[in-house]
């Protein structure tokens, strides 16, 4: 399923710019991402081959409504995301779903055209909370990361029962 993209979705301070942003912004990963990485990956999360792909097909939509399921669309930027975190040469990390999920709904994707002209599309969308913060959690301030490190001392706070290895 490809979610389509308009013109005005590609211009500056607007709908992909402004989620690639946000995606640079507040990227789980260990190590950050560039700006043309991020629209990289939220091309291929809403179903392109690339973000050259996206803006070659920009101008074709049309203005009729399209079918979109916007759980698929967060199951393949989930997908896109949690392959970009594995990727072969980055740190070993555990990916906690439920908090990917709720990382993926702030993306400021409500900002593309499309759901502006069909906000009903957004409706069926489920809502990830993510619970209190816990201070004593032993996961410290990766508790409601999508993403964990699984090598290194990572924990953020001193805790006498902790196990020092770094492992969860």
């Amino acid at each position: 399923m490809i979610l389509p993209l308009f013109p005005a979705d590609l211009e500056r301070h607007r709908g992909m710019k402004k989620a690639a942003r946000f995606l640079i912004k507040t990227w789980p990963g260990l190590k950050p991402i560039m700006h043309t990485q991020a629209l990289e990956l939220l091309a291929k999360g809403l179903g392109y081959r690339s973000y050259s792909h996206a803006t070659q097909l920009a101008s074709s939509w049309t203005d009729a409504r399209p079918d979109i399921d916007i759980n698929l669309i967060d199951w393949s930027l989930s997908h896109v995301l949690s392959d970009e975190f594995r990727k072969p040469g980055k740190p070993s990390v555990s990916i906690n779903l439920g908090n990917l999920f709720a990382y993926i709904q702030t993306i400021p994707l409500h900002d593309l055209t499309v759901f502006k002209r069909f906000p009903e599309l957004l409706e069926r969308r489920n809502s990830f909370q993510f619970p209190p913060h816990d201070a004593q959690s032993p996961f410290g301030r990766y508790q409601h990361s999508a993403v964990i490190p699984l090598a290194g001392d990572w924990r953020t706070h001193d805790n006498d029962d902790s196990d020092e290895s770094g492992q969860p």
